[in-house]
């Protein structure tokens, strides 16, 4: 049975509630279309949350990583490149922001994902579920996460295939904040859709 590695944020934002935490608690030790699932639920503090990741893929030697945060964004967007890019001016959960703007000074620029992320959209959009595949994880805590799973993969520390997820807000979201034009997407869609990039993996 493959092993897939799945992570999620912890709330942010003045939110009580994020989407990726909510799948991983879902997912984490069931068995999805003969892939068995580990899953984190991760601080967004940037002094250790990259460290917790790491130790837990080492732990689990997955053959995929899925790592998943919250976007206002219509549909889950799967994303195509990881830039080594951090936005300073954001600080994280614990008042706490990076003192420089590049996160491995000798790495790459970007890297692309190593899971054909094209083809999984394809995939859930049959499904009649919102998908695209984005070309941007903004400078924040997802693609930082992204960057950094990316760049262990090229250097060899680890040995897996990854992508990041980003999913919508859910309908109780915008009840929280009073907003809703927000677009919002429930959890047991979001949790279909998981299960779709589950089953379509490798």
């Amino acid at each position: 049975m493959e092993k897939v590695a799945i992570s999620g944020f912890e709330p942010f934002d003045g939110y009580s509630i994020n989407p990726s935490a909510e799948i991983v608690k879902i997912l984490d030790g069931t068995d999805v279309f003969n892939k068995r699932v580990y899953g984190i639920v991760l601080p967004l503090d940037y002094k250790k949350a990259d460290s917790m990741l790491k130790d837990f893929i080492v732990k689990h030697n997955p053959k995929y990583v899925l790592c998943c945060g919250q976007a206002n964004r219509a549909a889950l967007t799967l994303e195509f490149v990881g830039l080594n890019v951090v936005n300073t001016s954001r600080k994280d959960n614990y008042d706490f922001a990076p003192s420089e703007y590049i996160i491995k000074p000798d790495a790459p620029a970007a890297y692309f994902s190593t899971i054909d992320v094209h083809g999984l959209v394809d995939q859930i959009k049959t499904m009649g579920i919102p998908a695209a595949v984005s070309y941007h994880a903004g400078t924040y805590g997802c693609n930082w996460i992204l960057f950094n799973v990316l760049n262990w993969i090229a250097s060899g520390s680890v040995k897996a295939k990854a992508t990041f997820i980003h999913l919508p807000p859910l309908p109780e979201q915008a009840l929280e904040k009073d907003n809703l034009s927000m677009a919002t997407m429930p959890l047991d869609m979001q949790v279909d859709a998981m299960r779709l990039i589950l089953k379509a993996l490798g």
